[in-house]
């Protein structure tokens, strides 16, 4: 459930979009494929006719509506880097529940704006990530300047992800514990002592929170892209959201159809399995991404040697055996492991990580302890992740594994994952003292929907394709559009997807249902 950045394009590429040829005579079933090729221009075979959808009406609805103040400078240290674009910072107040709103019972969300379009694009990211604020700061330096042109980013962050009111009610020590346990399958007591920790950390959150802390989910993001949608005076809302976030997006579209503009859904979640099918999908999914991430490193001369998927076992075991201190943070198995899920869905950080993980192959976990900073602590002024991300997961899934049966699953996923099987099975636990959400309430009913663009990577370690192709398949108007990548996202690292994105916010093109990006 913890995850991962973008870097920026620097070359335009032209496209075109061909059929995959058949061997024989007659339509073919294939999806069509986005190609590169340098002596042709890009050619929209592969769109339908534009949607009859149109643009929000083209306005200075929104900029009046909130007072917005520079933060360019706080930005930038989110950012790790020195934005282009001038960035501003707002907030609002939501209701904590909007079924049942009470007198004091709201919480502040914060908003960055980028950008002068005249029609607003709202930018959603994982509670596990860094929050939406700070992502549309990241991607208006990535994204197209036709984009840019046509709308003003709107980055929100989530309930508890953003500084001004950050869910934070697990001390770090203790998130250090949780996160740090190991699941070493010859050690079945560690099991007990994880699920102890948890219920003691959530029974100080119940403490402090009260009933806001059951609301941390998609259902009330959802209520909260609405109340942004009245504050900005936009007629519909555009959405960009990344990984999970896309729960709380499907749950506006059913909830709020007719407030729907153009959404874009990179590397969805399953919707339809539970809490166990899930985490046994992307157990599947982050060892293929491990093995690329091996496989790279290997290529370029490798600090861990010929072997990396070895020498991370080996680490893992000395660390069981000794763990490391770097500063505060105690360097466990579980913490060198986490720093990979942290990692290994971003490409450009696999330097990085195999660094780390040789330093403290040597001794020194200082490195590996800086990966994982951001879930712990807060970090460039941004709160810790974990709480968050921990809420927004157990309240989003009913699903309540057993001690029983999260041992059964340790020793069952081993057999598939040497690697990461116990860990996956054990973390099952995380949520297993949390309160049990109350069912949805249901959507309306034959309500139609724009069409809605989901992208999938075929070798996303975190959000599976073969989940984010179920989104796509949930939702009447959902067009499927697939990076044959490897990351955790396909935005902006496929400069394929970046264009059939960018048509479909500004020209409303929709791809033809199943095109493939080339790696």
């Amino acid at each position: 459930m913890c995850h991962r950045i973008l870097r920026r394009l620097g070359v335009s590429i032209t496209l075109l979009i061909v059929l995959l040829a058949g061997c024989t005579v007659g339509p073919s079933n294939r999806p069509p494929v986005a190609v590169r090729d340098t002596n042709l221009s890009p050619s929209r075979q592969q769109l339908t006719p534009p949607s009859n959808l149109p643009l929000p009406p083209i306005g200075d609805f929104y900029r009046n509506s909130l007072p917005w103040r520079d933060c360019t400078g706080s930005i930038n240290i989110a950012l790790g880097m020195t934005s282009t674009h001038g960035v501003e910072c707002s907030d609002i107040r939501v209701d904590a529940s909007v079924a049942r709103p009470a007198f004091g019972n709201s919480l502040k969300l914060d908003l960055t704006r980028i950008g002068d379009g005249p029609a607003p694009l709202v930018v959603l990211s994982e509670g596990s990530e860094e929050p939406g604020t700070v992502r549309a700061a990241r991607l208006a330096q990535q994204l197209p300047p036709a984009v840019l042109q046509r709308f003003t980013l709107i980055g929100l962050a989530r309930r508890g992800t953003g500084p001004s009111e950050p869910l934070d009610c697990i001390p770090k020590t203790v998130r250090s514990l949780i996160v740090g346990m190991d699941a070493d399958p010859a050690q079945p007591a560690q099991l007990d002592a994880l699920l102890d920790t948890t219920r003691t950390a959530i029974q100080t959150c119940v403490q402090d929170l009260g009933e806001v802390l059951t609301t941390i989910n998609s259902s009330a993001t959802a209520d909260d892209l609405e109340q942004l949608r009245i504050v900005l005076n936009a007629p519909v809302l555009n959405i960009i959201a990344h990984g999970e976030a896309s729960r709380a997006v499907v749950d506006f579209l059913r909830t709020y159809p007719t407030s729907a503009g153009r959404v874009v859904l990179d590397g969805a979640v399953d919707p339809t399995v539970d809490d166990v099918a899930a985490a046994e999908a992307e157990l599947a999914a982050m060892d293929a991404g491990f093995s690329a991430f091996a496989a790279d490193c290997v290529s370029r001369g490798c600090p861990l040697g010929p072997d990396p998927r070895g020498a991370l076992m080996a680490l893992g075991q000395a660390l069981r055996e000794r763990p490391e201190q770097a500063g505060w943070e105690q360097i466990t198995a579980g913490i060198a492991y986490q720093a990979v899920l942290e990692t290994v869905g971003e490409p450009e950080r696999w330097p990085q990580l195999s660094h780390a993980l040789a330093a403290a192959r040597d001794g020194n976990g200082t490195e590996l302890a800086t990966l994982v900073t951001p879930v712990m602590t807060t970090d460039r002024g941004l709160p810790a992740r974990f709480d968050p991300a921990l809420a927004a997961h157990c309240n989003d899934t009913p699903t309540r594994v057993p001690p029983e049966r999260a041992r059964q699953l340790v020793q069952q996923w081993q057999q598939r994952s040497s690697l990461f099987g116990p860990l996956f099975a054990a973390r099952l636990l995380w949520c297993s003292a949390w309160p049990v959400p109350s069912p949805p309430q249901a959507a309306p009913q034959d309500v139609g929907l724009p069409p809605v663009l989901v992208v999938a990577t075929s070798g996303d370690p975190v959000t599976p394709a073969e989940g984010t192709r179920r989104t796509a398949q949930s939702l009447p108007s959902g067009t499927l559009v697939v990076w044959q990548g490897q990351a955790h996202g396909a935005l902006p690292r496929s400069a394929c997807a970046v264009d059939l994105v960018t048509r479909f916010l500004t020209d409303a093109s929709v791809p033809q249902q199943g095109t493939l990006c080339p790696p």
